[in-house]
């Protein structure tokens, strides 16, 4: 793969302690909504631990401070597109608003700062399951939830806030995450511009045609734009570890 080289430079970072404790997510079994192939498939999930919120602004400040390699003025061009950190006032010191969830930063950032904190990012399915476990553990309707994904899409305050777990979390609302494997090809038998494709494209896509299967699309079709080095303002990340270290 062209960009293992890139990935083992990434790692090679010193460790750092974050604040709040990870959460531990349950094994159990997923179930894709989104159709990624011909078939419909369940697949079995190991329990693992989720960082309770997306990383802050101060925790990838001490990440930086730790790691001078990674400020925006040292870090190499290879890993972000321009725009890697530039709302900080300095290469090492956050905006006023430290608390808030950390973005502009590239998947190859992203993923230096989780191999030190000794985790990674998580998968697609670990994301995709910790927040199907939240919803149902929460008991968030499908329509509750629909309404969450289309209001931050369309940069709407909710008039209703659903004070639950999947709010603790911030998985919804916030930004988008950065995933280990954000960017699967969608083939579904063939090859589907999942970008730009057609209604009918969309259709063959979806496990069930309601409004919280067309919204969970809507997140998986966003994740396509994006390349490894794309720094946004509504893209940040949270750290996966495994079980074990929780012990």
């Amino acid at each position: 793969m062209a960009l293992r080289p890139l990935l083992l430079a990434a790692s090679l970072c010193v460790p750092l302690v974050t604040g709040a404790a990870p959460v531990v997510i349950p094994a159990g079994d997923f179930t894709s909504p989104v159709l990624l192939e011909r078939e419909r498939r369940t697949v079995p999930v190991a329990a693992f631990k989720l960082d309770s919120a997306p990383v802050s602004e101060a925790q990838f400040a001490g990440f930086v401070a730790a790691n001078p390699g990674w400020q925006r003025d040292r870090v190499p061009a290879i890993f972000h597109d321009g725009g890697y950190l530039r709302h900080w006032s300095s290469p090492s010191t956050p905006g006023q608003d430290e608390d808030r969830p950390v973005t502009r930063v590239s998947w190859f950032a992203a993923r230096a700062y989780c191999d030190a904190q000794g985790g990674q990012l998580p998968t697609l399915e670990q994301w995709e399951y910790a927040l199907a476990h939240l919803r149902a553990r929460a008991q968030i309707t499908d329509d509750a939830y629909a309404r969450l994904v289309f209001a931050w899409y369309n940069q709407t305050p909710l008039v209703e806030r659903h004070q639950t777990a999947i709010d603790t979390l911030g998985m919804l609302g916030q930004v988008n995450e950065w995933l280990e494997d954000y960017q699967l090809l969608l083939s579904n038998g063939e090859q589907i511009d999942f970008g730009g494709g057609s209604c009918g494209d969309t259709a063959r896509l979806l496990a069930s045609y309601d409004a919280a299967h067309y919204a969970t699309f809507l997140r998986y079709q966003s994740r396509s734009g994006y390349t490894p080095v794309t720094t946004t303002s509504t893209l940040g990340f949270r750290c996966a570890y495994p079980l074990e270290s929780a012990l």
